[in-house]
This record gives C-alpha cells, structure tokens and sequence, in this order.
C-alpha cells in the first residue's frame, strides 16, 4: 500500500525495490548495481530492527540517504534511529509527509521534522565507520576520544564539537588534551593529521 501511494505522490521517482528482511535490504544497498538514493527502514522487520539496518548501512557508506519510519509511538524509536545513522524518523502512516522529507533530503535540504539528526549523513559515517571497525585507530583511546577526534578532522570546534555530543566546550578540549598526550602529538593539529594518517593505514 505504501509503495503505490508514493508512486501516485511522487510519480517522478523510481522504486527500485524493497525488502521483508534488514540483511537483503543491507546487501541490495552496498552492492553499487543496486544501491538507491534513499531508503526508508522501518523499525520492524522480521530479521532485525530498522536501526541496525540503518547501522550496518551508514557505517559502510555516506551516500544514501536513510529515512526511519514507523507505525509505532516515534518517541520508542527516534533515538535509536538517530544514533545509527538515519536522517530522520517518521510516522509511516503520514506517506504524504514522507514523501515531502524524501525530496527535500535528496536534495541536500533539511526535513523539517520533529525527530531529525544533528548529524550529516558524512558525519554519522565516519562516527560509526569508526566504532564497527574492528581495528581501532589507537587502542588506548576512549570512544568518546575517538567521537571528538573525527570531529576535529572534520573541521569542526570545540564549541561546536560540544553541541553535537551534547558536552561542554570545556569537557571537549579535555579529550583534545588527552588525545594529544596519549598519541604523542604537540597540539590539535598535529593530533588531527595523525588522526587522519592512521585512518588511511
């Protein structure tokens, strides 16, 4: 049902396909013949939940836009959601809406709705491409440390740093300070560049 009235709203858009089980819909979304612009990923599905869909997705790559939906209470669902990947999560029953936050997040806009991430889809990979690896850039440092050194690389402040990880500016130079000691660096930038270094390693 779903698929037919986003055909009748969008009748511009192509639906290349869709899938009962979170492992067909990972693989069909890593495999380039068969990789969409965006997906929609329900929470409920009959092998896993939406958000390890959305984990396995994004940790793998930025290029496809995610899109949480459910037919369940958002507020059950958004962080999960959020955390692992997805752009946003929407009340799948609300398909006229959807479909207004499909176009505009291809689009590179925002989608202007209540439970939206902080995150660009390029920030949320390169957190979570981080955390599945399993080998780890520096051993000895926290994830927490590892967090605020991506940010770092992506060029982001302390200040802002600390909005998006819901920190203090204060607590961020704390982990910047202690980055720096544990890998051996003589300030940020030079923590960045290795930073950046090991991860082409």
């Amino acid at each position: 049902m779903m698929k037919q009235m986003i055909k009748q709203l969008l009748p511009f858009a192509e639906i290349h396909w869709t899938a009962a089980k979170g492992k067909t819909a990972i693989d069909k979304c890593l495999n380039k013949k068969t990789q969409p612009d965006v997906l929609l990923v329900d929470m409920s599905m009959e092998d896993m939940t939406g958000y390890e869909v959305c984990r396995a997705i994004r940790s793998k790559t930025p290029q496809i836009v995610l899109i949480g939906i459910t037919a369940f209470s958002l507020e059950r669902y958004y962080v999960q959601a959020l955390e692992n990947g997805a752009a946003c999560l929407m009340d799948k029953a609300q398909v006229r809406d959807v479909c207004q936050a499909l176009c505009l997040l291809a689009n590179g806009q925002s989608p202007r709705v209540k439970y939206e991430s902080l995150e660009t889809a390029q920030e949320a990979y390169a957190r979570l491409s981080i955390e599945n690896s399993p080998k780890r850039r520096y051993k000895n440092l926290t994830r927490r440390e590892e967090e605020v050194m991506n940010l770092c690389a992506l060029g982001y402040t302390s200040k802002e740093i600390g909005v998006k990880l819901g920190i203090g500016e204060p607590t961020v130079k704390t982990y910047i300070k202690r980055v720096v000691e544990k890998i051996g660096a003589k300030n940020r930038t030079q923590a960045v560049i290795k930073w950046l270094e090991k991860k082409d390693e």
